[in-house]
């Protein structure tokens, strides 16, 4: 009798440290994977510009431009949580005259991108994405000069190869963070008239053969961004230049559109907690 109670207990004693054992070798959740932070930016610029419309004139106009960009970026679960998914949006508005200053140009270009980006870790400071964006364009060109075909409009779609680096350095206390992007499309469809193909044309039918396949042979364009985020307090702010060059040829048309333009803004990481979950680990996108 003795005997058993001896083993009923040495059971016990197993069962209870082989409960310990597992509580131990269990994973705590909140410092499993830390939660991603939403990365956010906006921008308001200055700058130059050159515009170059066959449509419209065989001159080039040169002025200034001003420009509001928007970003948002958080990294995915994707791929075991190494896939960023990229909001862009920014829009243009440039006004320009000729040499000669008897005319000028009114030009406006909303774009907007969504990309997704695989992120790779080469060092400890260096994060470089690379991905593809689905981008969109429309566009403007207006001038004052004209009678009969005053403006022309710009619309695209296209596919885009895009790089992010970002390098992120500790100047005494303060974290500054380096960026530069780069987009360039690869294939898509744009709107374009005819060579002499007036809008009164198309609008009373003659709409054949506006939309045409896009790629390097007939559009060239090309999106910079190189800025610097600087935390002072609660406040980041992040400066940047932006250049944009965009250039399309067919139909006998061709147009250049180039614009470098200066930015100030401020950018912030955050996180929606719904209820009244207590989230601490998070993680920020370029980390």
């Amino acid at each position: 009798m003795k005997s058993q109670d001896n083993k009923d207990c040495f059971k016990s004693k197993c069962v209870v440290i082989a409960g310990m054992l597992l509580l131990f070798c269990l994973p705590c959740h909140s410092q499993e994977t830390p939660i991603p932070l939403t990365y956010q930016s906006t921008l308001l610029g200055y700058g130059v510009n050159s515009v170059y419309d066959s449509y419209l004139s065989p001159l080039k106009y040169m002025g200034k431009n001003v420009g509001l960009y928007y970003e948002q970026m958080k990294m995915t679960g994707w791929m075991d949580g190494n896939v960023a998914a990229q909001h862009l949006f920014n829009a243009n508005y440039s006004w320009s005259k000729n040499n000669p200053e008897t005319a000028s140009y009114y030009t406006g270009i909303i774009e907007y991108d969504y990309g997704l980006y695989y992120r790779f870790k080469p060092t400890e400071k260096w994060r470089i994405f690379a991905g593809t964006q689905a981008d969109g364009l429309l566009g403007f060109v207006y001038n004052t000069r004209n009678g009969n075909n005053p403006a022309t409009g710009k619309f695209h779609l296209n596919l885009n190869l895009s790089a992010i680096a970002a390098y992120q350095i500790k100047i005494k206390s303060q974290a500054l963070l380096f960026k530069y992007q780069l987009a360039v499309p690869v294939a898509g469809a744009m709107y374009s008239p005819q060579f002499g193909q007036s809008y009164y044309e198309i609008g009373m039918g003659d709409d054949k053969d506006l939309v045409h396949f896009a790629s390097f042979h007939n559009y060239l364009a090309m999106r910079n961004n190189l800025s610097v985020e600087i935390p002072l307090n609660r406040i980041t702010f992040r400066l940047a230049y932006v250049g944009s060059f965009y250039e399309t040829k067919i139909n006998d048309l061709e147009t250049r559109i180039h614009t470098n333009t200066f930015c100030i803004g401020f950018s912030k990481n955050f996180f929606v907690v719904s209820g009244k979950q207590n989230k601490k680990n998070y993680r920020n996108v370029f980390e």
